[in-house]
């Protein structure tokens, strides 16, 4: 008889402890955005709010995106192309974007410590920037694959008083 009070008693202590850690779990989900270039959505590559500041984490994660691709076969934008960065779930002031070159092996070849490309101020959750040609084709003309530059686009914000850093890659045209 001391079996079923025993057995009662670990099944409201299981019930009870799974309660708690069910409102333990935060309600947060990562900040996710939409990238495109006119009609053409651009793949995002998230890289979350730590390990986004250093050259090296970028270009790992620049590498894991790459893994079963072919760089030849990226969304190619034309120079003077506009480029709408969209928050889906979270509210932010502005987006920096930041224009990196990089090889097939998704190093970063161009400067990393430069200003931002581009400051948007978001309105209704969309910021736009206009493509530009900055970098000087003629310095980096054999990285080309195909005649186009891989750019790695690098987009910061705010979050909450976090920083969240986003990017896509993209052949310039």
């Amino acid at each position: 008889m001391l079996k079923k009070p025993k057995r009662l008693l670990v099944i409201i202590v299981s019930l009870l402890v799974a309660t708690m850690l069910s409102a333990c779990v935060s309600g947060t989900e990562e900040p996710k955005i939409k990238i495109h270039s006119g009609s053409e959505e651009l793949n995002p590559i998230y890289y979350g709010d730590i390990n986004n500041k250093e050259q090296e984490e970028m270009e790992e994660r620049l590498k894991d995106f790459m893994v079963g691709k072919r760089f030849s076969d990226l969304p190619t934008v034309a120079y003077g192309d506009k480029i709408q960065v969209e928050a889906l779930n979270f509210k932010t002031e502005e987006i920096e974007i930041y224009d990196y070159v990089v090889d097939e092996n998704a190093n970063i070849i161009s400067e990393y410590a430069v200003n931002p490309l581009s400051v948007s101020t978001v309105e209704e959750g969309i910021a736009t920037f206009s493509f530009e040609e900055i970098i000087d084709f003629d310095t980096y003309q054999d990285y080309a694959i195909e005649g186009k530059l891989i750019h790695a686009l690098l987009i910061r914000c705010e979050i909450d008083g976090n920083t969240f850093a986003f990017s896509t890659l993209v052949l310039g045209d």
